[in-house]
């Protein structure tokens, strides 16, 4: 696991409880869709992780919702603190080599979906996202996503912002649904669960998320049940998963 001392160069609030901090590093390599970093907050000692948002040459983006002790911490910080991060840590996401694909967002799970979008658009491959939240306020990143996708859907579940109503209900009525060959999909489990249900009929990747505890894959805390009967370690095996792999 490499750790980094990194420099906050941003923390933007998006929304309520939800913020964007921008991260420089001095030493960099390969970062892929999917995978994340566990931050040290104050004097904690266990790392919260988070997905990568984005990337800009040697500066890192990611997204945290406010929950607890440590993500309070974190959003309190300010412009030129020092950060301990550990990572990249996970696999990242197998790339499609023709789409289009389409992004499905569940609120904050819009995050590590950023990134793919950005990397699906220098591959050339034609990207749609539909992203949902509660309200307004809680629908994020969608001017980033706007410049990235060549259709960009809105919903909110009591329809302050696009269409009314729940992803996994617009999704269906969508007039390009029958031409997506790949969804890559981030949020709460109950969306993975819809999801499941719809049987969309073409390969469906979720990004999890789980309380993780070492990162590494020792401690088997973040072990999710796959149908082949075994725990599968979201830390190391994932987070990205073919969402007919796993039981939910």
């Amino acid at each position: 696991m490499k750790r980094h001392q990194a420099t906050l160069l941003e923390n933007r609030r998006l929304g309520p409880g939800l913020y964007s901090l921008q991260v420089e590093f001095e030493d960099l390599g390969d970062v892929e869709p999917g995978q994340f970093f566990e931050f040290l907050t104050g004097a904690r000692f266990l790392r919260r992780a988070f997905s990568v948002a984005d990337r800009d040459a040697m500066r890192l983006r990611f997204v945290l919702r406010v929950v607890g002790k440590g993500t309070a911490w974190l959003s309190q910080l300010t412009e030129g603190s020092k950060l301990n991060l550990a990572g990249p840590l996970g696999q990242g996401v197998a790339m499609p080599s023709e789409g289009p694909v389409m992004l499905l967002a569940g609120g904050i799970g819009a995050a590590p979906l950023l990134y793919l979008a950005r990397k699906l658009n220098e591959q050339r491959v034609e990207v749609d996202a539909l992203l949902a939240a509660g309200t307004k306020e809680e629908l994020i990143l969608t001017e980033e996503f706007g410049s990235l996708c060549r259709k960009v859907i809105l919903a909110t579940d009591d329809g302050s912002c696009g269409q009314k109503g729940l992803l996994t209900d617009i999704l269906p009525a969508l007039p390009a649904i029958n031409d997506i060959q790949i969804f890559y999909a981030c949020g709460p489990e109950s969306m993975f669960a819809a999801l499941k249900r719809l049987d969309l009929g073409k390969p469906l990747y979720a990004f999890l998320e789980s309380r993780m505890g070492c990162g590494t894959g020792l401690c088997m805390g973040c072990g999710v049940l796959g149908r082949d009967g075994r725990y599968h370690r979201v830390c190391t095996e994932g987070p990205v998963f073919n969402l007919e792999e796993i039981e939910l």
